[in-house]
């Protein structure tokens, strides 16, 4: 498939000035990532940022007004780092439902190669974090995000097209494809976030929350009769296939971000 970017005017080159501003925009968020992770939250403060960057609190504000600001753009480019890799999972299946499991076993590649990126995903949604950034770039969170969903939403239209999936009533199609949309999403996303934050699964009996999900992913699509239906053989080898190709790939999406925020 031609990139649909191809035929698209490359940008104009930045200008020295512009070049050095994204240069520091990004060295801040590099920065802002150790300090949580080290630290915690309550850590993060524009004065704490100046001294590990060894410049002024005026250089910060600069770029960002305070620092839900600047967790807000470390969740805008983890979601799109995200966002990148389901685009490539959805790639690697020769059938829609091969595709659907890639874009499942993506997120949990996703959750185990970029931690931090992820638990900045759920930092963000706080709400005392969330009510102190701008519009603007809660927008730009909303669309990758909304963008990443989109991934799944062409996977299901897709099974639909082709015949595996059957909608008895084509009017009835954009809501079953929404429903089936949340449904995996929840499913899959849910289950991440609960088995990275709550400490209480394994006092209920649940020791490997990765197979709880893809088993009641798997169980949710045989019951409305996605083809082809769940065989664990094939599942598992394809799982097995392309795992190594999504940890490559998330790699090459964390390289690029990088090498993007200093271009």
């Amino acid at each position: 498939m031609k990139s649909a970017t191809s035929s698209q005017p490359k940008p104009a080159a930045l200008t020295a000035k512009q070049l050095e501003i994204r240069q520091r925009s990004a060295r801040i968020l590099d920065t802002v990532f150790p300090i949580i992770c080290e630290q915690g939250l309550s850590a993060v403060n524009v004065e704490a940022i100046a001294r590990e960057m060894q410049c002024t609190r005026g250089t910060i504000y600069n770029h960002f007004p305070n620092k839900e600001e600047i967790l807000l753009a470390l969740a805008t480019r983890s979601v799109r780092r995200r966002m990148e890799l389901f685009r490539f999972a959805v790639t690697l299946g020769d059938r829609p439902r091969e595709c659907c499991a890639a874009i499942g076993m993506a997120a949990e590649v996703y959750v185990d190669c970029l931690p931090d990126d992820f638990a900045i995903e759920q930092i963000i949604r706080h709400v005392p974090v969330w009510q102190k950034t701008s519009p603007g770039r809660r927008e730009v969170l909303t669309q990758c995000e909304q963008q990443c969903i989109g991934c799944l939403s062409g996977v299901v239209e897709s099974a639909v097209q082709s015949g595996d999936l059957i909608v008895d009533d084509p009017t009835t199609m954009p809501a079953t494809v929404s429903q089936l949309v949340f449904g995996l999403w929840s499913l899959v996303y849910g289950g991440l976030v609960l088995e990275a934050t709550s400490p209480s699964l394994s006092m209920a009996g649940i020791s490997d929350a990765r197979t709880a999900i893809r088993r009641n992913c798997n169980a949710l699509l045989d019951e409305i009769g996605w083809r082809p239906l769940y065989d664990s053989a094939s599942y598992e080898e394809f799982i097995k296939r392309i795992t190594p190709r999504l940890r490559k790939h998330i790699e090459i999406i964390r390289v690029e971000t990088i090498q993007e925020a200093l271009e």
